[in-house]
């Protein structure tokens, strides 16, 4: 078992004891990333087979600078231009409908709440769908490990799946494999988790992410963070 190693920052030269097993971890006091020297890791009966490492997507810009690592990318699509002109059109039919309905020659009385009320489902898909349209043209996710923390922002169109966690309480980085079997077939799914040390999972890329760019996230943030790649029961390891 490794025994906690006992180091000096070297930025405030404040007294640290880094985590077991870890080659990198940050000052509690200032921030600054501080390597451990000469970390030993032993390979054990846990350790997965050496997995082949992914080839980086063209569209993920990778930076790491000021110990601080930086991965980004857009989420353009060209699927969006076959999707713009439904949901214009989708719209623009609504908003028609909604004219008529409110109008000086719509219909009168209940009939006309009728004609109010009725097509509340498809204003929200037509709402979603220009929502969608919007965050496909001008989102991107951004990554940051810096200051002991792993910080995950999409913008600037307001998204879902904004989180920080501390490095520290990183055990383990996988993509997993969710098949689900639905009636039109079956779908295939491979979101980023985090593994803690207190057993708890968080998800760091949603369930509709490209299994490129999660591999190789997770494989570019353990490779910073010196964490070990271990095997994690529904991993996706192809």
């Amino acid at each position: 078992m490794n025994e906690p190693i006992a180091l000096k920052c070297p930025s405030c030269n404040a007294p640290l004891t880094a985590p077991a097993g870890r080659g990198q971890f940050y000052c509690q006091f200032c921030g600054t990333p501080v390597t451990i020297p000469n970390v030993h890791r032993s390979d054990d009966a846990s350790s997965r087979d050496a997995k082949t490492a992914v080839a980086i997507p063209e569209k993920l810009r990778v930076e790491e600078f000021g110990g601080e690592l930086r991965i980004s990318w857009g989420w353009f699509n060209p699927s969006v231009f076959f999707l713009i002109p439904f949901c214009i059109a989708w719209n623009a039919f609504l908003i028609g409908w909604y004219s008529m309905a409110m109008g000086d020659h719509g219909p009168p009385g209940a009939m006309k709440w009728i004609m109010l009320i009725f097509p509340i489902g498809h204003v929200a898909v037509g709402l979603g769908l220009f929502y969608a349209c919007l965050a496909m043209l001008f989102n991107s996710t951004s990554i940051r490990v810096m200051y002991g923390q792993l910080e995950i922002q999409h913008g600037p169109i307001p998204f879902p799946g904004n989180r920080t966690v501390p490095v520290d309480d990183i055990d383990q980085l996988y993509v997993k494999h969710e098949r689900n079997v639905g009636e039109k077939g079956t779908s295939h799914n491979y979101p980023l988790l985090a593994r803690l040390k207190s057993g708890r999972e968080v998800k760091l890329l949603p369930h509709n992410s490209e299994v490129e760019i999660s591999r190789a996230v997770e494989q570019l943030v353990e490779k910073y963070l010196n964490i070990k790649d271990q095997a994690v029961p529904g991993e996706y390891r192809m």
